[in-house]
Protein backbone atom coordinates (compact mmCIF):
# COMPACT_ATOMS: atom_id res chain seq x y z
CA UNK A 1 0.00 0.00 0.00
CA UNK A 2 1.51 3.49 -0.86
CA UNK A 3 0.71 5.91 1.43
CA UNK A 4 0.59 10.12 0.61
CA UNK A 5 1.71 12.53 2.95
CA UNK A 6 -1.48 15.07 2.97
CA UNK A 7 -0.26 18.56 2.08
CA UNK A 8 0.64 20.73 4.87
CA UNK A 9 -0.11 24.16 3.43
CA UNK A 10 -0.91 25.76 0.07
CA UNK A 11 2.40 25.26 -1.48
CA UNK A 12 2.10 20.90 -0.70
CA UNK A 13 -1.06 21.05 -2.75
CA UNK A 14 -0.56 20.58 -6.28
CA UNK A 15 -4.49 21.96 -7.48
CA UNK A 16 -4.51 24.79 -5.24
CA UNK A 17 -0.87 25.76 -5.85
CA UNK A 18 -1.67 25.51 -9.49
CA UNK A 19 -4.66 27.80 -9.71
CA UNK A 20 -2.63 30.28 -7.88
CA UNK A 21 0.30 30.47 -10.70
CA UNK A 22 -2.41 30.11 -13.54
CA UNK A 23 -3.76 33.81 -11.76
CA UNK A 24 0.13 35.36 -11.46
CA UNK A 25 1.21 33.77 -14.75
CA UNK A 26 -2.14 35.24 -16.77
CA UNK A 27 -1.06 38.93 -15.09
CA UNK A 28 2.64 38.30 -15.41
CA UNK A 29 3.70 36.82 -18.67
CA UNK A 30 7.98 36.65 -17.43
CA UNK A 31 6.08 34.99 -14.26
CA UNK A 32 8.03 31.97 -13.28
CA UNK A 33 8.32 29.30 -10.73
CA UNK A 34 11.29 26.89 -9.03
CA UNK A 35 11.66 24.71 -6.23
CA UNK A 36 14.84 24.75 -4.74
CA UNK A 37 16.05 22.70 -1.30
CA UNK A 38 18.26 24.55 1.48
CA UNK A 39 20.37 22.30 2.96
CA UNK A 40 19.25 23.30 6.23
CA UNK A 41 15.54 24.75 6.28
CA UNK A 42 14.17 21.99 3.52
CA UNK A 43 12.50 23.25 0.13
CA UNK A 44 11.56 26.67 -0.64
CA UNK A 45 9.34 27.84 -3.38
CA UNK A 46 10.60 31.15 -5.63
CA UNK A 47 8.27 32.85 -7.11
CA UNK A 48 9.45 35.45 -9.96
CA UNK A 49 8.08 38.49 -11.98
CA UNK A 50 8.66 41.81 -13.32
CA UNK A 51 5.86 44.07 -11.88
CA UNK A 52 5.14 47.53 -12.97
CA UNK A 53 5.22 50.43 -10.32
CA UNK A 54 3.20 53.13 -11.67
CA UNK A 55 5.02 56.05 -12.77
CA UNK A 56 8.64 54.43 -12.47
CA UNK A 57 10.61 51.70 -13.93
CA UNK A 58 9.16 48.23 -13.83
CA UNK A 59 11.28 45.59 -11.21
CA UNK A 60 11.75 42.18 -10.75
CA UNK A 61 10.15 40.69 -7.70
CA UNK A 62 10.55 37.43 -5.77
CA UNK A 63 8.69 36.00 -3.39
CA UNK A 64 10.07 32.95 -1.26
CA UNK A 65 8.06 30.37 0.38
CA UNK A 66 9.46 28.13 2.93
CA UNK A 67 7.76 24.88 2.89
CA UNK A 68 6.97 25.29 6.90
CA UNK A 69 5.89 28.48 6.75
CA UNK A 70 3.65 28.78 3.27
CA UNK A 71 1.76 31.90 5.02
CA UNK A 72 4.96 33.95 5.39
CA UNK A 73 6.68 34.70 2.25
CA UNK A 74 10.00 36.60 2.11
CA UNK A 75 10.00 39.20 -0.34
CA UNK A 76 12.86 40.66 -2.43
CA UNK A 77 13.16 43.66 -5.80
CA UNK A 78 15.60 44.38 -8.11
CA UNK A 79 16.83 48.05 -7.67
CA UNK A 80 17.30 50.80 -5.27
CA UNK A 81 17.37 49.27 -2.11
CA UNK A 82 17.27 52.73 0.44
CA UNK A 83 14.16 52.37 2.09
CA UNK A 84 12.61 53.18 5.65
CA UNK A 85 10.54 49.53 4.84
CA UNK A 86 13.26 47.01 4.03
CA UNK A 87 15.89 44.91 6.41
CA UNK A 88 18.84 43.43 5.67
CA UNK A 89 18.38 39.51 4.91
CA UNK A 90 21.63 37.27 3.60
CA UNK A 91 22.99 39.37 1.70
CA UNK A 92 19.78 40.71 0.20
CA UNK A 93 17.53 43.40 1.50
CA UNK A 94 13.97 41.95 2.12
CA UNK A 95 11.01 43.83 1.65
CA UNK A 96 8.77 44.75 4.99
CA UNK A 97 5.52 44.94 3.03
CA UNK A 98 3.30 44.77 5.75
CA UNK A 99 3.70 44.06 9.74
CA UNK A 100 3.95 40.93 10.69
CA UNK A 101 1.56 41.29 13.57
CA UNK A 102 -1.04 43.43 11.50
CA UNK A 103 -5.00 41.93 11.29
CA UNK A 104 -5.30 39.40 8.08
CA UNK A 105 -7.35 42.38 6.20
CA UNK A 106 -4.13 44.52 6.30
CA UNK A 107 -1.77 41.73 5.26
CA UNK A 108 -1.57 38.78 2.63
CA UNK A 109 -2.91 35.42 3.12
CA UNK A 110 -2.75 32.49 1.24
CA UNK A 111 -6.27 32.23 0.09
CA UNK A 112 -5.24 35.60 -1.39
CA UNK A 113 -3.49 34.34 -4.15
CA UNK A 114 0.02 34.69 -5.85
CA UNK A 115 -1.63 37.73 -7.82
CA UNK A 116 -2.57 39.90 -5.13
CA UNK A 117 0.82 39.37 -3.21
CA UNK A 118 2.81 40.62 -6.55
CA UNK A 119 0.13 43.26 -6.88
CA UNK A 120 1.43 44.31 -2.87
CA UNK A 121 4.89 44.00 -4.07
CA UNK A 122 4.42 46.70 -6.66
CA UNK A 123 2.63 48.86 -4.43
CA UNK A 124 4.99 49.17 -2.01
CA UNK A 125 7.75 49.70 -4.90
CA UNK A 126 6.00 52.21 -5.91
CA UNK A 127 5.78 53.92 -2.45
CA UNK A 128 9.67 53.04 -1.67
CA UNK A 129 10.08 54.97 -4.98
CA UNK A 130 7.57 58.06 -3.80
CA UNK A 131 9.41 57.92 -0.93
CA UNK A 132 13.04 58.22 -2.53
CA UNK A 133 11.67 61.24 -4.90
CA UNK A 134 10.02 62.94 -2.44
CA UNK A 135 10.72 61.93 1.02
CA UNK A 136 7.68 61.13 2.51
CA UNK A 137 5.87 57.81 2.80
CA UNK A 138 2.48 57.13 1.48
CA UNK A 139 0.31 55.17 3.69
CA UNK A 140 0.32 53.33 6.67
CA UNK A 141 3.75 53.19 8.43
CA UNK A 142 3.98 50.42 11.41
CA UNK A 143 6.67 50.79 13.84
CA UNK A 144 9.96 48.82 12.89
CA UNK A 145 12.26 46.94 15.15
CA UNK A 146 15.58 44.87 14.64
CA UNK A 147 15.18 41.69 12.50
CA UNK A 148 14.33 38.93 14.19
CA UNK A 149 15.97 35.70 13.55
CA UNK A 150 13.04 34.49 11.82
CA UNK A 151 12.84 37.18 9.42
CA UNK A 152 10.35 39.00 11.48
CA UNK A 153 10.22 42.36 12.83
CA UNK A 154 11.38 42.10 16.64
CA UNK A 155 10.16 45.46 18.44
CA UNK A 156 12.85 47.36 20.15
CA UNK A 157 13.07 46.65 23.69
CA UNK A 158 11.74 49.76 25.84
CA UNK A 159 14.19 51.36 28.18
Amino acid sequence: MIYRRQPTGWTDDPVLRGSYERAARAAYPDFTHRRIQRQRNGPVRVYTATVPVAGYAHRKAVAEFDSRWPGHPRLFADGPTDSPHRYPARGRTELCVWYPGDLFTRRWVPTDGLLVLFAMISEHLFKEAWWRANGVWLGDEAPHGRPGSDGLDVPEEQP
